[in-house]
This record gives C-alpha cells, sequence and structure tokens, in this order.
C-alpha cells in the first residue's frame, strides 16, 4: 500500500470517528470510551503518516532517451589550469630525490644536488656494460663523480673504459683511462688512450703468422703517440690531454688442466687490478698510493703521453671462481680506504649481478668521494676447466712454446 493511500484511509477513520462523537451522542460510557481511542488512534497514526512524507526518497528517475539526439548538451567545464614548468631555482627544489645509492658515512653535500650540463658537447655521464666470453663473465660501469657533475657548468666525465675481445674469441682485453682532472681536455685523452690500448692488443693478438707478443712499452709508447696527434689534430697542447691507464688480456678459457689461466696487465698511474678472496678486495697492481695526502690529493707521478717509459706490466694467474677489478681511483681509493665500502663490494659482487645493480654500486656515495668512478670486474666461472687449444699472450720476446699460458 503507498504512503498516499494509506494517509487517506486514516484521514477517513479520523473524520468518521469524529463525525460519530458530534452526531450520535452515546450513553453508553464504554461505547464512548472506543469511539473516542480510535479517533485518537487515528489521528496518530495520521500525524506518523505526514511526519514520513518529509523524509520520502524521491522517486525513480525518468530512464534516458536512447536517441543521442535527445540528450541534453553536457554543461560547459573550462580547462584545468597546468602549473608552468618549474625553472632555475624552482627547478633545484622540486627535483626528485636521487637514486638510492649505497652510502658510508655522512656521505656527500654533492651527492644530492641534480646532474647538470658540460658546457661542451661530450661523451655520456653513464656508461654500462655487460658481456660473456669463454667463461667469463664480465661487467663494466662508469659514471661522472658527485664533485663534476654538480658544478656549473658540469664537467664530462674524464674516465672511460673499453673491453673488447680478439678475433677468434680466445682472449678479453680490457682497458680502464682516467683523465688528469688539471688538463682541460681530459676525457678526450682517457678516450684516445683506452681506444689506442686494446686496438694494439687486437692486431698483437689477431696476427696468425707472428708469436704473441705483449709489451707494455710498445703498448703504452703508441698510445702516447695517438694522444699527441689526436691533441695537435685539435689544436692542443699535449697537457691538455693528460691520463693514466690500465690494460689487461684474460683468457677466455684455461689452458691447463687444473682450470687455471694466466692474465697479463699492464698500467701507468693510479688505475689498479683488485682481486676478490674470501672477504675483502685485496689489491693486486697499479701504482698504489702510499700516504693518505695522495688519497686526498689525487696526486700522480707519471701520466700519459709524457711518461710511456714508466709502464709497468706482471703477470697473475687466476683460478675457477677467482673475481678481479680493474677500476679507476675514484672507486680503488675507495676499496682502500673504506672498509665498510670494500667488505659492502665484496660480497655485492662474489657472484655476477644485473649491470643496472653493478652501476647502482658503482656510484657509492662517500664523504670526500667525488671523482668519476670506473669498474671492470670480471668473474671465472667456478666450473672452468680446459678448453680448445688457444694462444695465450707471452712476454715481450718470448713466443708461446704451448696452447695456451706462458712460456717457461
Amino acid at each position: 500500500m503507498s504512503l498516499q493511500r494509506g494517509r487517506l484511509i486514516w484521514a477517513m477513520v479520523l473524520f468518521g470517528g469524529m463525525f460519530l462523537v458530534i452526531y450520535f451522542p452515546a450513553d453508553d460510557l464504554f461505547f464512548r470510551l472506543v469511539i473516542d481511542l480510535l479517533v485518537l488512534l487515528a489521528a496518530g497514526l495520521l500525524f506518523l503518516a505526514l511526519r514520513a512524507a518529509e523524509y520520502e526518497p524521491a522517486g525513480t528517475p525518468a530512464p534516458v532517451p536512447r536517441d543521442p539526439s535527445l540528450l541534453p548538451d553536457e554543461p560547459y567545464r573550462p580547462p584545468l589550469a597546468r602549473p608552468a614548468p618549474a625553472t632555475g631555482r624552482a627547478l633545484a627544489v622540486r627535483a626528485p630525490a636521487p637514486t638510492c645509492v649505497p652510502r658510508f658515512g655522512a656521505g656527500s653535500k654533492a651527492q644530492r644536488f641534480p646532474w647538470l650540463l658540460p658546457l661542451r658537447p661530450a661523451a655520456s655521464g653513464v656508461a654500462a656494460d655487460e658481456a660473456r666470453l669463454g667463461d667469463l663473465a664480465v661487467r663494466a660501469a662508469s659514471l661522472v663523480g658527485p664533485g663534476h657533475r654538480c658544478q656549473e657548468p658540469a664537467t664530462a666525465r674524464q674516465d672511460a673504459y673499453r673491453m673488447t675481445r680478439d678475433a677468434s674469441g680466445d682472449h678479453l682485453l680490457l682497458a680502464v683511462a682516467d683523465g688528469v682532472s688539471s688538463s682541460e681536455h681530459a676525457e678526450l685523452g682517457a678516450a684516445v688512450a683506452a681506444s689506442t690500448a686494446v686496438n694494439h692488443l687486437r692486431r698483437q693478438l689477431d696476427d696468425p703468422g707472428a708469436p704473441v707478443r705483449l709489451s707494455a712499452a710498445e703498448l703504452f709508447e703508441e698510445a702516447a703517440t695517438a694522444m699527441r696527434r689526436e691533441a695537435a689534430r685539435r689544436g692542443l697542447d699535449p697537457a691538455d690531454v693528460c691520463a693514466v691507464l690500465f690494460v689487461a688480456v684474460i683468457p677466455a678459457r684455461p689452458a691447463d688442466p687444473s682450470g687455471e689461466r694466466t692474465m697479463w696487465a699492464a698500467w701507468l698511474g693510479d688505475a689498479s687490478l683488485w682481486r676478490l678472496d674470501d672477504k675483502r678486495w685485496q689489491y693486486a697492481a697499479g701504482d698504489r698510493k702510499g700516504a693518505t695526502a695522495d688519497y686526498d690529493t689525487n696526486a700522480v707521478t707519471h701520466t700519459l703521453p709524457a711518461d710511456p717509459h714508466a709502464a709497468r706490466e706482471t703477470r697473475l694467474a687466476l683460478r675457477p671462481g677467482d673475481v678481479v677489478s680493474l677500476v679507476s681511483d675514484g672507486v680503488g681509493d675507495g676499496l682502500a680506504t673504506i672498509d665498510e665500502l670494500n667488505t659492502y663490494l665484496a660480497d655485492r659482487w662474489r657472484l655476477p649481478l644485473p649491470v643496472a645493480s653493478y652501476l647502482n654500486d658503482v656510484g657509492f656515495d662517500a664523504e670526500r668521494f667525488l671523482d668519476d668512478r670506473t669498474s671492470v670486474t670480471v668473474w671465472i666461472d667456478p666450473d672452468a676447466r680446459t678448453g680448445p687449444p688457444e694462444r695465450g699472450p707471452g712476454p715481450a720476446g718470448e713466443p708461446l712454446t704451448g696452447p695456451g699460458g706462458w712460456a717457461s
């Protein structure tokens, strides 16, 4: 029963009762009492019905016409105003938080600033690679340091690395170069030195008619000559393109039944080679800095192209499961002076990891460590065993006497 019909019925009962009371007075008191109660009940129910009408929900809306032409026009809504792009100081304030890199100690203030651009076109501020050759896994990363990327204008990345192979795929060829910050075009010197080094190694290893001979003196002299030539071509002084260099050749497969192989390394300057032991990275080769002041000033004694004669070389036996890293001083100084960083990277880099994670680790944040960082890490398969015969690298003037390894 609808609400309107209910109100009508109770109103009729009310007025009917009143009519009976007025026009038919009853002598019987009981009958009169019954009539009065009915009238009061009808009045109360009518009141409740009228009160409920105030809260009666609206009826079901009429169905929407299916014909689009019958639909009412949408009301006009002005477009929302978009905020103007942030510029200048506001941009620095609104810049997103930096990527969460591992931090040691208080960290550097420069790490929190946005990256800026160098004045001249230059190589990217970040470079990274991963590869596999034989039973070697490789990760490489290089990025401009916090002290170089936040100044205005920014300084181009002065580190460079190259990783390649010989034509047969028997050897991994690596080079890490670090431009000297005091040189105006240090990034050019580092790039030329690294590229010249691996090209020299390829020529030595790819010549099928000659015994393999690797000579640090020849390699670094060729790199110095190329750096002087490129500086002259651009109208620069050789002092404008100074850099240090570390190179290495690692056989892709072992020649010994035990799985052992021999790597060749040569260097000039403070780039270095580190080897992972059970718990830490241990210094293996390079011009090691001897005092705290050397780490603070980044001073180097010999550089290219001025001092190619100061280059040194060594051989290092590598076993299955070994891990080695070629690093610029931006990473090497941290391994040498920050125990927490050394043990952190020892744990993180015990096994090959995704290249993005590797890059993030190389970008670590530590107070006073503002230089560019470059690292190339090589993992030797723990299950590596003797592979096909290969030509291993030998020292200058000493041809190999057997398939792989060094001449005795």
